[in-house]
């Protein structure tokens, strides 16, 4: 191995990326070369159970037989390698290899001529102070010749020190992922959080300046400097630490040429800044990833407790810190004492996914800002919203960060803005709530609930008056009827509405009063039952008909089964049946439905139904929710019923739903009004049904001779029909 030339290594994942090849491909190559005049070079050393193979050799072998999808292979194969001459450790080398890549950054060309007394004196040169890298390139020692020779050709194979850098960073997160698992976010939790301190910079006159005072967000501080947002050159200002973990950080940034400024943070975390700048802290930080929910909450107060009305914050963190119930004594303290400040404008639950190697932790997005002075305590306002089943898309970014925005603005600018995710309330009630705090934000009120409350009014009255009018029947010749059609098939909707007053509370331009299912069955609003488990032999189906109707005479008489397959419509209701005495006799532990009972399922996306009639058998995974008669507290079975066939795909955390409580004294007349709406649907679908089963007939009888039309004369063109000629 010569001292100058260090030999790399590989793993056959590395050749595969080298390649640019699937993992098994590279052991074809193996088996199917061995026996040629090519063969794959062979494993040199083992380590931790795998083999590795030479890199310049590997890199020679794949330019001479033309193997993979790399013409550059030999050249590119320091970029997918590692050194052979390993220091004491893993981080050892690690640190060695990023110091002189930022010595060679700021030199701006190739360390390989210099010895090693140079390579010392000039890393004293470039770093007087030891931010960075002098202390790791002065302890290289007689190794320097080779570790010289090693950066120099990963520079040439990835084309720039920063992508160098970058590629070890990836390449050691790979081999050790517990390294960054707490931390690491994925591409849409760096663009949202990008975006977002961009676009709170953008409110500010000056040039942006972003804070990093809790170590170790680089990940986040170079989407900064590289968003799309950016309309030029960023300035950050980081810890003047001394850990690891804050030198990396500087050297990343140098190899980058972002500017940095140093910050002085006391022990404590306590800290100061002046001027105009926007505050950036991702938590747990690198430096710290075993955080605690107080300790993170604590560098948040640090930021609050320095922060004037000139200085914003954008803060992500897991939500069972900064959203979720439950949290110990001292740390619920904490938040609750932020809330108070004033300064928390906007609290986000995000989706699951974020994190690179924990996909199911969700994350939080806190916005701070300014506190409204002028308003009362009691009336000052948070803007909170659920994104936990939203996909965050470009789109979902730029509406998100929007509303973040227009959260930072006074009462006129929140009113005037239309926030698609968000939801404005009283942060007094989220200090008094024992929810989450983004409980009030689950998407519960559909689309006309978020219509204003005139414009509701006006297409309710309108949609009544509709199906209250006769309907004029239409020939099937004719574009529309005239006035001289005879009508069919009236309907007669029992529905009146009455004026709503303004200062009514139950108005429909107040948001809807909503509890979760979790809130209600504590306060025995709801009562919960869960599916009978039935062998699958013991249901009746009943056979359907040549035209998809049940066959006549064949329907069983057993008691009717619901199970998910009923509620999501894809079998007919009433078509499962089981018998009786074998569901009395086989599962005497089994219950059957009340009346008004919520029939739903959470897979493969929420649903359900109300069993109207009762006495049928519920099959799991299916489930009921039955409204306490004698304490409803606002519940109705249909609204519901709607609510949670309204939610996305997703949400399956069925305790966490929100559901619409009707105002006081309005239970029995819309329960009354629905009423009359099903029994006009239901009697809709039976004349559907009825015209489906006709048209299938017609068409049967006539293509096989069995039936003769005849076209009748009138308005309204009716048809006859004959038996054929020669039928008795």
């Amino acid at each position: 191995m010569s001292i100058t030339e260090p030999a790399l290594l590989m793993s056959m994942s590395d050749i595969a990326a080298l390649a640019r090849v699937q993992r098994p491909v590279v052991s074809v190559w193996r088996s199917r070369s061995a026996l040629t005049d090519t063969p794959f070079p062979d494993p040199v050393a083992l380590r931790d159970g795998r083999e590795l193979f030479d890199a310049d050799a590997v890199g020679a072998w794949l330019s001479d037989t033309g193997h993979g999808n790399n013409s550059q292979a030999s050249a590119d194969a320091a970029a997918y390698a590692i050194l052979a001459n390993q220091t004491p450790t893993e981080a050892d080398t690690f640190r060695t290899v990023t110091a002189l890549l930022a010595l060679r950054s700021v030199i701006g060309g190739p360390l390989g001529m210099l010895t090693g007394p140079d390579l010392v004196d000039a890393a004293d040169e470039h770093d007087p102070d030891d931010d960075a890298f002098f202390r790791e390139i002065e302890a290289i020692g007689a190794a320097s010749a080779g570790l010289v020779g090693y950066v120099d050709a990963l520079v040439e194979a990835t084309y720039g020190e920063a992508e160098a850098f970058e590629r070890l960073r990836a390449d050691r997160s790979k081999r050790e992922p517990q390294v960054a698992s707490d931390t690491t976010l994925n591409d849409e939790g760096l663009d949202l959080i990008a975006r977002t301190a961009h676009a709170l910079a953008a409110t500010q006159p000056s040039e942006p300046v972003f804070v990093d005072a809790t170590g170790g967000a680089s990940d986040v501080l170079l989407a900064i400097a590289r968003s799309e947002s950016a309309s030029g050159d960023v300035t950050v200002l980081t810890a003047n630490d001394d850990s690891d973990t804050a030198r990396m950080v500087r050297r990343r940034l140098l190899v980058h040429r972002i500017a940095r400024d140093g910050l002085e943070v006391q022990p404590s975390g306590a800290f100061s800044v002046t001027g105009r700048v926007v505050h950036v802290a991702r938590l747990p930080s690198a430096a710290e990833p075993r955080m605690s929910a107080a300790g993170m909450l604590s560098a948040i107060e640090q930021i609050v407790l320095q922060m004037d009305d000139n200085q914003l914050a954008v803060v992500l963190a897991p939500s069972a810190v900064l959203s979720d119930s439950g949290l110990a004594r001292e740390a619920d303290a904490v938040r609750s004492s932020l809330l108070r400040s004033g300064r928390v404008r906007a609290i986000v639950r995000l989706p699951a996914g974020l994190l690179t190697y924990k996909p199911q932790q969700v994350q939080n997005l806190w916005v701070l800002g300014a506190a409204h002075a002028h308003v009362p305590l009691a009336d000052r306002w948070t803007m909170v919203a659920d994104l936990s089943v939203q996909r965050l898309n470009p789109t979902a970014i730029e509406d998100l960060v929007s509303d973040l925005v227009a959260s930072l603005g006074d009462r006129a600018i929140v009113r005037a803005h239309a926030f698609r995710f968000a939801r404005l309330v009283l942060t007094r009630t989220l200090l008094a709530s024992r929810e989450s705090l983004v409980a009030g934000a689950q998407s519960t009120a559909r689309a006309a609930s978020s219509a204003q409350g005139t414009e509701l009014a006006l297409r309710v009255d309108e949609l009544i008056r509709a199906l209250n009018d006769p309907v004029p029947a239409v020939s099937p010749g004719r574009a529309k009827a005239s006035a001289s059609d005879a009508p069919f098939s009236p309907v007669g909707l029992a529905i009146t509405l009455q004026p709503v007053s303004s200062d009514n509370p139950a108005s429909p331009t107040t948001q809807p009063r909503t509890a979760s299912v979790e809130q209600l069955l504590a306060g025995r609003h709801l009562r919960f039952f869960p599916g009978n488990r039935i062998d699958s032999a013991d249901l009746d189906v009943a056979p359907r008909g040549a035209f998809g109707a049940p066959a006549t005479g064949t329907r069983s008489t057993g008691i009717r089964v619901i199970g998910p397959a009923e509620v999501r419509g894809d079998v007919t209701f009433g078509e499962r049946r089981i018998d009786p005495l074998l569901f009395a006799t086989s599962y005497p532990a089994g219950r059957v439905t009340e009346p008004g009972d919520v029939i739903f399922c959470t897979a493969p996306s929420p649903a359900a139904i109300v069993d109207e009639d009762g006495t049928s058998v519920v099959l799991f995974p299916a489930r009921i929710l039955r409204v306490n008669p004698g304490n409803p507290n606002g519940l109705l079975s249909a609204v519901l019923a709607a609510d949670i066939a309204a939610l996305a795909a997703g949400e399956r955390r069925w305790r966490r739903w929100r559901l619409r409580q009707i105002p006081d004294l309005q239970g029995a007349a819309l329960a009354g009004s629905l009423a009359s709406v099903r029994w006009e649907q239901e009697d809709a679908r039976r004349r559907l049904a009825q015209l489906d089963e006709l048209a299938g007939l017609l068409m049967a009888g006539v293509t096989a001779g069995t039936l003769t039309l005849s076209q009748a004369a009138g308005p309204q063109n009716s048809a006859s029909f004959a038996p054929p000629e020669g039928t008795p």
